[in-house]
């Protein structure tokens, strides 16, 4: 049975179509159209008669035959006019243009002219035709097929001479379809009505086996005896690489009566390619980068290079169908790159057409060349970046150009996702799948360098390897290769060494006047050559605090989503990533939320992922917000910062965090020097501790008017030897420096309790701690207008070991807690003395302690009746207030005396004349 051949011949299907373009008038009454099943498009052996099967071989000759309708009868005329055609053949079959010298067009128009000069070694074929004129059938009529130089913009042109009329068959690429062979044919002179057409071209044009029908010397028939080509035998055509693949070919034709309607048919050989296993597919890969610096933005080359075998009698080397090309380990995408950088939407690409691109200049990543045995001048191109979707982040259009050819091909960029740092991860690898199946010997390409480079170079010295793994049109098996440059100097050019860990801090108000509102702005920063940030933990000087009352904090599920409101921001945040000179921007926004982590505040660090083209999501880092509850100074403490974003290391250059809400951030009243201390750890696990100096000024222009009132007795507790309660409001002015201490002297008649105050009574420091004391000896509150609620709590006696007696100690509870320290002693007159040395500076309105006045808990007592009069004009506290500027004030209050009542005073007052009575009597006595 006789086979035939998947691929049929290109050139032959269009020469077929082109002779059957050639009409005269009058045509037949038949309909116009193919006759069904006399298309036919195979690739023989010597015998003309057996399919070539075997993949990637040089078949001896390619066939095609096709027939127009005609009207019945002894006396045949054609349906009508051929006036355009299309055909388009299965991929991977190849006609080389380059493979035999070519006829320029002069020398054609010569032979036309029947003064034929195109040279014998530019004849790729010949063909057979049957054409009816005025009723009558004219048979196997010869015509020579030329290769000839094609106009510009056109890939091949394969020409012949039909009676005198000069046939074009252009050939090129289905760039819209599946990238194989498309011949058109356009506007055929009307002259001769073609019946039927018989076209072969040779697979080896300059075989002696074809010399017999070579025409020479002038001649549109073959010499004889036979004319040689004199040349070195080269394979003009090439089987498919890719057994059992598609082997259909399709031929569209339209007429001149009827422009537009076309008529189609379709030809799939009985028999497929096969062989697949006796192919050689051995690629090559070189990567290299434009620098030998670790960590900086670098151009990078690739180049794949695959072997061409053009040896007629052995096989082809199959193309390139797919490739993976990873990266060395940490050959990133470099975030510096994002700055100006666009993206080309599907729309402005327009794959799967014949469309120019129209993607922006700046969407422009790399350029590519490919060299290909099939042209002479190698196609060059763009790789632009593509507009990233749902599910695929990153991804590239390549763009090639040739005479005639536009290839368009999508590839997408996988990074790695592994969070850093990782000893198997931080790779990138580019995949182009299902590539044009055209033969090229090399593929480049330039990727941009500078500092908007699109990759950066690896971090680690040494000698780096990139791997890809290819796989060939009919050869399934990946080939895994590899290339390996050198990183051997750090980002200054300097020889390469480890990476250290030196990170910078600034930080300070913006405006540091003391008492006033203003920004306060903090930046820790790395460089090239020092490891990635993972957390940082910040000390803030004591005095420097919020007006949380401004705020409303933002819960614990919008803070972690990074869904936070414009009531909880207090201010702004700008990271900067990526390597070299020129990272790039990242603005965000702050917020303040409630209690993390145990602390009581936190604050929520939200920045927009958004660098370029690319969205990348949001970046949320967490920190908690500690408060220390004697000095009440600010500890931050960040969660770990995000190393990677979809596969994309952040290499964060820079944080800067600017508290910037309008009246919320205060500063101090103490104008001592003093720092801001950062404690920063990165990846890698080494910590550096940085400080940075803090200073506000203008301190003494700070007013300083504490007013304190103390208030004793309560009915029935007046006497000598009651447990009385005790009440101390203090006031503070709006603007007024804070203090920083003051110090307490009740007068002799008021005096400690000795069973209360004693050690073995009071709290131990490890039960305050566990807020476990026993006895609660009053309470305090405290009004700030950096809170909206009062802090509120008890107060205890707790015994401190390096004092004789315990501190006075009040634990202020509510949006903070603060300790509030007072240092217990009795003067040298007796006199029970109490200093409150270490108040943190803050804003404090009022704050009032009242001390209890029960049997067990009672502090305070009488040694007197604090209803007399005598008594009540001794009682005067001496006061001390220390400013937190240093200013000193000290005043002598008097100490009112609550619950003696009308009697208590008709009684006091009797009590008074008494005395003075008696005192005259005794003077007179005296006297």
């Amino acid at each position: 049975m006789l086979k035939r051949s998947i691929s049929g011949l290109w050139v032959s299907t269009l020469l077929t179509l082109v002779l059957i373009g050639v009409a005269v008038p009058g045509a037949g009454a038949a309909e116009f159209g193919l006759v069904p099943g006399r298309f036919t498009a195979d690739t023989l052996q010597a015998d003309g008669i057996t399919a070539e099967t075997q993949a990637g071989a040089h078949p001896y000759q390619a066939t095609t035959t096709f027939e127009v309708r005609a009207d019945d009868g002894p006396d045949p005329a054609v349906s009508g006019y051929v006036r355009d055609l299309d055909v388009t053949l299965p991929p991977g079959f190849i006609g080389n243009p380059e493979a035999t010298a070519r006829c320029s067009r002069e020398q054609f128009g010569n032979l036309v002219g029947e003064r034929g000069t195109c040279p014998p070694d530019s004849q790729v074929g010949v063909a057979s035709i049957d054409y009816a004129a005025d009723r009558v059938v004219f048979r196997d009529i010869f015509a020579p097929v030329f290769n000839v130089v094609p106009k510009e913009g056109d890939t091949a042109d394969f020409a012949m001479p039909v009676q005198g009329v000069p046939v074009h068959v252009i050939a090129g690429v289905n760039t819209s379809g599946d990238y194989g062979l498309r011949v058109k044919i356009d506007r055929l002179s009307q002259g001769v009505p073609l019946l039927r057409t018989r076209f072969t071209l040779w697979g080896v044009p300059a075989d002696p086996s074809h010399d017999a029908q070579r025409t020479c010397g002038g001649n549109i028939v073959p010499f004889f005896p036979p004319c040689t080509a004199n040349v070195d035998r080269r394979p003009f055509l090439t089987n498919p690489t890719e057994c059992n693949g598609p082997s259909t070919a399709t031929i569209a034709v339209d007429s001149w009566e009827q422009p537009g309607v076309w008529k189609r048919d379709s030809y799939t050989p009985a028999a497929r390619i096969e062989g697949c296993d006796r192919l050689r597919f051995e690629p090559r890969i070189t990567v290299r980068s434009d620098s030998r610096r670790a960590s900086v933005p670098a151009g990078y080359a690739v180049d794949i290079d695959i072997p061409y075998n053009d040896d007629p009698d052995g096989l082809a080397v199959p193309p390139l169908k797919d490739a993976s090309v990873t990266m060395p380990r940490e050959t990133w995408i470099s975030p510096s790159s994002a700055d100006g950088l666009k993206s080309c939407t599907d729309a402005e690409i327009a794959i799967g057409t014949d469309n120019e691109p129209t993607c922006p200049e700046a969407s422009k990543i790399a350029t590519v060349t490919v060299r290909t045995p099939l042209l002479a001048e190698p196609m060059e191109g763009e790789v632009f970046l593509g507009a990233q979707l749902p599910q695929e982040t990153f991804r590239l259009f390549m763009v090639l150009r040739g005479p005639g050819l536009l290839i368009k091909l999508p590839g997408v960029v996988r990074p790695d996702k592994t969070e850093l740092p990782s000893s198997q991860g931080g790779t990138v690898t580019t995949t182009f799948l299902r590539n044009p199946p055209i033969p090229f010997t090399n593929l480049h390409f330039q990727f941009k360098g500078g500092p908007r480079a699109p990759l950066s170079n690896p971090s680690i010295c040494g000698v780096t390897r990139a791997t890809a793994s290819m796989t060939a049109w009919g050869v399934d098996t990946p080939v895994n290769v590899s290339s390996e440059f050198v990183i051997d100097q750090n980002p200054d050019g300097s020889p390469c060494r480890a990476k250290g860990f030196a990170p910078s801090l600034r930080a300070g108000l913006l405006n540091p006047v003391a008492g006033t509102a203003g920004t306060f702005s903090l930046t820790v920063a790395r460089g090239d050559t020092d490891q990635f940030f993972r957390d940082v933990s910040v000390d803030l000087p004591a005095g420097l605090t919020g007006v949380l009352a401004s705020v409303t904090p933002c819960d614990d599920a919008r803070a972690s989503a990074g869904g936070c409101g414009e009531e909880s921001r207090i201010g702004s945040a700008i990271n900067s990533a990526g390597p070299g000179s020129n990272p790039f921007y990242l603005p965000g926004r702050v917020y303040l939320t409630g209690p993390y982590k145990g602390a009581p505040l936190g604050l929520s660090i939200v920045v927009p992922a958004v660098a370029g083209p690319f969205n990348l999501g949001t970046v949320v880092v967490r920190t908690a917000v500690f408060v220390d509850r004697n000095s009440s100074a600010l500890r931050v403490v960040s969660d770990r910062i995000p190393s990677i974003l979809e596969g994309v290391p952040l290499q964060i250059r820079s944080i800067n965090v600017k508290v910037d809400k309008q009246g919320f951030m205060l500063s101090p009243t103490n104008c001592s020097e003093k720092s801001i201390r950062a404690q920063i750890a990165s990846l890698e696990g080494a910590v550096a501790n940085t400080a940075t100096r803090f200073q506000v000024g203008n301190c003494a222009a700070l007013d300083f008017r504490p007013k304190m009132a103390i208030k004793v007795g309560a009915r029935g507790k007046l006497t000598r030897g009651k447990r009385t309660p005790l009440d101390v409001t203090l006031t503070m002015p709006r603007g007024n420096a804070n203090n920083r201490a003051v110090d307490v002297t009740l007068p002799k008649t008021l005096n400690a309790r000795l069973d209360v105050v004693n050690r073995r009574v009071a709290c131990s420091i490890e039960q305050f701690r566990a807020d476990r004391c026993p006895m609660v000896i009053g309470t305090g509150t405290a009004v700030t207008p950096l809170l909206r609620d009062p802090l509120r709590g008890p107060a205890y006696f707790v015994y401190n070991p390096a004092r004789r007696l315990p501190d006075l100690v009040v634990r202020l509870k509510g949006q903070i807690n603060i300790d509030l320290v007072g240092k217990v002693s009795i003067t040298r007159d007796l006199k029970l003395r109490t200093t409150f040395d270490a108040i943190p500076d803050q804003p404090i309105s009022k704050f009032r302690l009242q001390l209890n006045s029960g049997p067990r808990d009672g502090a305070i007592g009488t040694t007197r009746n604090l209803c007399l009069a005598a008594t009540r004009r001794g009682l005067t506290a001496a006061l001390s207030f220390t400013a937190q500027n240093n200013e000193r004030i000290t005043q002598s209050p008097k100490i009112s005396v609550a619950g003696c009542g009308r009697a208590s005073t008709r009684a006091t007052r009797r009590t008074g004349r008494a005395r003075r009575a008696r005192g005259r009597r005794s003077s007179s006595s005296k006297r």
